[in-house]
């Protein structure tokens, strides 16, 4: 992707017992061949044109064995951001997690224990912190909206909660709200199609993290790009 697109796609991976998996509604399923190599998928998308990956570890999260510190090492001089999440529960997994290369975390459950959550903060610095928040029909969680605020967090990833997408009114609404209140908002999940991704660029989003949709080729950095670029074109005309 153009370093001068005003949107940024960031490639997701799920990593479970070292390996990529991919989601198939409640269900996941496990790649093969170079999708299933975190390393080489990550370069992968890198050739692409991305400039920020995202890795969820769900082993960490499951208090399994994770390869992710490794991963990160193995990106560190690379020229990209690489994001994590998942198992970050405690302050010393927040620092492990960011000495490695991480450029910042992404935090959910965090966002429900507003002590432990300024505690991270104090830590590594709410500049690193991303909070994640379920959103569906335009509702999200305002708990947990306040505890990232009051946190000092800046940066907010709305995950849309199937069957909804973020590209629905009441959604874009909320990403407009949230933009006015001072937040930079991503969004995620149940992306298909490149339109979706221009409402949330209009609305005001910074840009989406996308898992399926990449893996499976129904998007590719080539096509999101240009479509954004044209939005943008429109908007400034």
């Amino acid at each position: 992707m153009s370093t001068s697109s005003p949107f940024n796609i960031v490639p997701v991976m799920h990593i479970s017992s070292g390996r990529v998996i991919r989601w198939q509604g409640d269900h996941f399923i496990r790649c093969h061949g170079i999708e299933a190599n975190p390393l080489s998928l990550a370069l992968n998308w890198l050739q692409q044109g991305a400039h920020q990956l995202h890795v969820i570890d769900l082993d960490a999260a499951q208090n399994r064995a994770s390869v992710v510190p490794a991963l990160l090492l193995a990106l560190m001089n690379k020229s990209a951001q690489v994001s994590v999440g998942g198992g970050i529960h405690k302050v010393c997994t927040a620092k492990e997690r960011l000495s490695y290369g991480a450029s910042h975390i992404v935090v959910g459950s965090l966002l429900a224990d507003p002590l432990l959550l300024h505690k991270v903060v104090r830590a590594v610095g709410a500049h690193r912190i991303w909070g994640s928040i379920p959103v569906e029909n335009g509702i999200g969680l305002d708990q947990h909206i306040i505890h990232a605020k009051e946190a000092g967090l800046h940066n907010l990833v709305l995950v849309a909660q199937s069957p909804s997408t973020m590209a629905e009114p009441a959604n874009l609404r909320l990403i407009e709200k949230l933009t006015q209140d001072g937040f930079s908002i991503w969004t995620s999940g149940q992306i298909h199609h490149s339109h979706e991704l221009v409402t949330m660029y209009q609305a005001g989003a910074k840009g989406a993290l996308i898992s399926r949709a990449l893996h499976d080729g129904t998007l590719t950095m080539d096509r999101i790009a240009e479509d954004i670029q044209r939005a943008g074109a429109h908007m400034s005309a």
